[in-house]
């Protein structure tokens, strides 16, 4: 197989992608808008409840048979990320068909609700497991292919502002999507020299996720119920970032919020206290007062 000719060029033309999670929510809406842009792709799903209960092939196999009515190539993997071997497999899989790989989208994410009181072990474990250890599974498969193929890539990885700012209600998933930008921003000074674009995109979308969490919680409560936050307003900066076009764009974070697109300026000093030689305690005690409180209180 090779990729597909069209009498419309779009963006993504003659590249294949492969895209994790892609069955539902924002993953199905990139993989739509990629697939309309005119790359093959690869929707790797485990079709799994928002907890990461109950996989089923499914999903991913309607996605799938929804763009081949529409004229459109793709492929359904039904890919737990958790597994190496699955995401290995699915990798090499798209490798022998197509014969590249351009581009990763790794929407792929559970959820469980808990703060730091009642949140469990197994719904830490869970959450790490998907929404970390399942992005860098397929990020470190893709990077090696790139590595060696010498030809340059296109990595995405889905953050969200709970990784920068923290989510009382859900603490595990903060974690692990604080993990996926760390991972994110490391790669991208890795594979620069690869021609290898690596960011982080934070999606905020009326989905199965947001969904279980009361409206009056989320930000810009009263922006939900307008539709303006429907996934599919999400993947025109995505397609952009995919393309040629967006060679330019590398160790970013964006965040795409209805007609909004945002670029994260990350944590950098904002006020600094210095002392000629180690502190003297009682100094140190009143100079972090004077210097630091009135910035973190306001």
């Amino acid at each position: 197989m090779s990729p597909h000719d069209s009498t419309r060029r779009g963006r993504l033309q003659g590249k294949v992608a492969i895209v994790t999670g892609a069955a539902r929510g924002v993953g199905r809406s990139v993989a739509l808008a990629f697939a309309r842009e005119g790359a093959i792709v690869v929707a790797a799903d485990a079709g799994v409840n928002l907890d990461g209960t109950a996989p089923s092939r499914s999903p991913v196999e309607a996605l799938v048979a929804e763009l081949a009515r529409s004229g459109l190539e793709a492929h359904a993997s039904f890919t737990d990320v958790t597994d190496r071997g699955q995401v290995q497999a699915v990798v090499d899989d798209t490798l022998n068909a197509y014969g590249r790989l351009d581009i990763l989208v790794n929407a792929a994410a559970v959820m469980r609700h808990g703060s730091i009181l009642d949140a469990s072990a197994a719904d830490w474990d869970a959450q790490i497991l998907v929404n970390a250890t399942g992005t860098f599974n397929t990020t470190q498969a893709a990077a090696a292919h790139w590595k060696h193929a010498g030809s340059g890539g296109r990595l995405i990885n889905f953050g969200s502002d709970a990784g920068l700012f923290g989510v009382e209600s859900e603490v595990a998933y903060a974690a692990s999507k604080a993990a996926v930008i760390a991972l994110t921003l490391s790669c991208a000074e890795t594979m620069k020299d690869h021609g290898v674009t690596c960011n982080i995109v934070h999606p905020q979308a009326a989905t199965r996720l947001t969904a279980s969490i009361p409206v009056e919680r989320l930000p810009d409560s009263k922006r939900w119920a307008t539709g303006e936050f429907d996934p599919d307003h999400v993947p025109p900066a995505l397609v952009y970032m995919a393309s040629d076009a967006g060679r330019w764009i590398n160790g970013c974070v964006l965040a795409t919020f209805g007609y909004e697109v945002h670029l994260y300026r990350l944590a950098e000093r904002a006020r600094s206290i210095y002392s000629v030689g180690p502190w003297d305690q009682s100094v140190l005690d009143e100079r972090l007062e004077e210097a630091f409180a009135p910035m973190v209180r306001r």
